[in-house]
């Protein structure tokens, strides 16, 4: 019976407090490239740079691109005016046909035009936003606040739709990660977002955990995250502590 009940406590205990030693790593580290094909124009940033969400941080040469809005536009402007025309057309044959003045071939053929013009002019608003979207997916946008980790491009350089080079490589500014590498006894029982507090620099943060991720050693990576002071750098030395 005393065995019984000492299984069903460590079964239905919480995972205790523990201490790793551990490092720093940056978080949401991703490598921006483009769609769509061209020459780098430009490249705005640097290494080490602090860029805010949104901010253009690579561009192809627009002409091409530009050019194609332009054409669509034309092109969906011209068919507008002929979806009009089209429109009453069919509204003058519904009319001569109510007044028997005209046949049922007649309003069919002007259905049959109404119809097509629609089509053509359904066709011509798609090349539009396609046209649009090539022009957005010529410039590279920081997707968050990020830190930049390297820059991969410069003026010149072309990349292709088929094989995208690698312009910027970035990481969140706002957040880093610290990781530690567990055996499997001690990664059982730690919930995701349990608290933890992660100690680097002589300075102690607050974060959760983020994930446990399976290593091909048989061993387990612990990451923690929690908002990234000013400084703190990947490869740092830090200790995670599980309260």
């Amino acid at each position: 019976m005393m065995k019984r009940w000492m299984l069903l406590f460590l079964v239905g205990s919480p995972a205790m407090a523990a201490d790793f030693q551990a490092s720093l790593d940056w978080s949401q580290r991703v490598t921006l490239a483009l769609p769509v094909s061209g020459v780098v124009a430009m490249v705005s940033a640097q290494p080490g740079e602090t860029v805010a969400k949104g901010r253009v941080l690579a561009s192809l040469d627009g002409r091409a691109y530009e050019a194609g809005v332009l054409e669509a536009r034309a092109d969906l402007d011209r068919l507008s005016r002929e979806a009009g025309d089209a429109d009453k057309e069919l509204e003058r044959a519904r009319e001569l046909y109510a007044r028997t003045v005209t046949s049922t071939t007649e309003l069919d053929a002007a259905q049959l035009r109404q119809a097509r013009a629609t089509a053509l002019l359904t066709a011509a608003q798609a090349r539009v936003e396609k046209a649009r979207k090539a022009l957005e997916d010529s410039e590279a946008r920081a997707p968050f606040d990020a830190v930049i980790l390297d820059r991969l491009a410069e003026p010149g350089m072309v990349t292709s739709q088929c094989q995208p080079a690698p312009l910027l490589t970035l990481a969140r500014a706002d957040e880093m990660i610290a990781r530690a590498e567990l055996t499997v006894a001690q990664a059982g029982g730690i919930p995701l977002q349990r608290p933890a507090l992660v100690q680097t620099g002589g300075r102690q943060y607050s974060g959760a955990v983020r994930a446990i991720r399976a290593l091909a050693n048989g061993r387990y990576a612990l990451e923690v995250a929690f908002p990234r002071p000013s400084g703190l750098l990947a490869g740092m030395e830090a200790r995670i502590r599980l309260p």
